[in-house]
């Protein structure tokens, strides 16, 4: 029933960044993006059109094999993170918290919501200590725009116009500096219940509640992420 969120999209980036590698960099968000901006064309073989774009290859195309190493990085990440020790003491610290509070707030499945909420506050605490390699994201981002339509040919995606539009809305709109705003945390945990179709009307702007919830949980994953940096590649 629900879709498979993992690693939030600054999270991808930070993590992963590699310097001199732009298509890459961009594609680090690409699986999640195909998803959420156009759902019917979001099932694609990243290895597949990985292998075909290679050296010696027919269609060989260096800049489009990097950027779907990248989407392939993406997947394995995000694998790797659901067992990563970050994401267990993270869960383990607001499990019971969670199920009370959602009980309390009648928030929805408090397991995915929890989950969700993990990884959008992972994202709230790097964009905190990094504000300038957001900033760079999304300037790699807009710097790929070519880069992804070639990508959405060669995959054989139909709504590739549709597609591109949201891409552009996206990095021009900047909207993950918000983050800085734990009340944005409570709005996006609300909007992707809207998107998986479950209650959301537990939410309301502003409300002082939600606001203790969602600064206890970002306290621990604080705690945390202080236990195990995470550190992103130079980018000269």
């Amino acid at each position: 029933m629900f879709a498979n969120y993992s690693m939030n999209f600054f999270s991808h980036f930070f993590v992963d960044f590699q310097p001199h590698r732009p298509a890459f960099n961009a594609a680090l968000i690409a699986p999640d993006i195909l998803r959420n901006f156009s759902p019917g064309q979001a099932k694609f073989q990243f290895e597949h059109f990985q292998q075909i774009t290679s050296i010696n290859q027919p269609q060989a195309d260096p800049i489009l094999h990097d950027f779907f190493n990248g989407c392939l990085q993406h997947i394995q990440r995000d694998k790797e993170f659901h067992q990563s020790p970050i994401f267990h003491e993270i869960y383990q610290l607001q499990r019971d918290n969670w199920q009370l509070m959602c009980l309390e707030l009648q928030i929805p499945r408090f397991w995915f919501s929890l989950h969700v909420v993990i990884e959008i506050m992972i994202d709230s605490y790097l964009i905190n200590n990094n504000l300038e390699k957001l900033q760079l994201f999304y300037i790699v981002l807009e710097s790929q725009q070519e880069t992804y339509r070639k990508a959405l040919k060669l995959m054989g995606h139909d709504q590739i116009d549709h597609f591109m539009e949201r891409y552009t809305r996206f990095y021009t709109n900047q909207y993950l500096f918000h983050y800085q705003d734990l009340e944005r945390v409570g709005f996006a945990l609300h909007k992707i219940h809207e998107q998986v179709k479950l209650d959301s009307t537990w939410y309301t702007p502003n409300n002082p509640v939600h606001q203790v919830f969602w600064e206890s949980t970002y306290a621990d994953v604080c705690l945390v992420l202080k236990k195990y940096p995470l550190v992103m590649h130079q980018s000269v």
